[in-house]
């Protein structure tokens, strides 16, 4: 079978808040990718409805608009795919880094802690080595 998508999905569950008839309601992702998302909300929603979203990912909040373009009932929720119809460049930006950090399988949280492991296992060294020749 062949792969029309243009993006990777990503399958990862964020909160994501939309605006609707003046409230804010809601959801949580199922997939991501740049060009869209697939929520699983507990109210109804329509095919070709617009829904203000913000999707919170690591206390980030990205901001768009989002067109519904299929939706799917399953045990009492819906399930929605929606296209992105508008996003800043900004948060299309931050959306991108949080897809690229996913990609990677989480490598640059790794990185930084291997590199805060082994700053503190250098200190160690250093305290044995001070506390072996100069505190005998």
């Amino acid at each position: 079978m062949h792969e029309n998508r243009k993006f990777p999905r990503f399958p990862v569950t964020e909160l994501v808040i939309c605006s609707r008839y003046g409230r804010q309601m809601s959801m949580r992702t199922q997939n991501i990718s740049l060009g869209g998302l697939k929520v699983e909300a507990n109210f109804n929603l329509g095919v070709g409805e617009s829904l203000d979203l913000a999707i919170i990912t690591n206390d980030i909040r990205i901001r768009c608009k989002g067109i519904i373009l299929a939706i799917e009932e399953f045990n009492h929720k819906v399930r929605a795919r929606l296209r992105f119809a508008r996003i800043s460049h900004v948060d299309f930006k931050k959306l991108s880094d949080y897809l690229d950090t996913l990609s990677h399988g989480g490598r640059i949280p790794l990185q930084k802690s291997l590199i805060v492991g082994l700053f503190i296992l250098m200190i160690f060294i250093a305290y044995l080595f001070i506390r072996t020749y100069f505190f005998k």
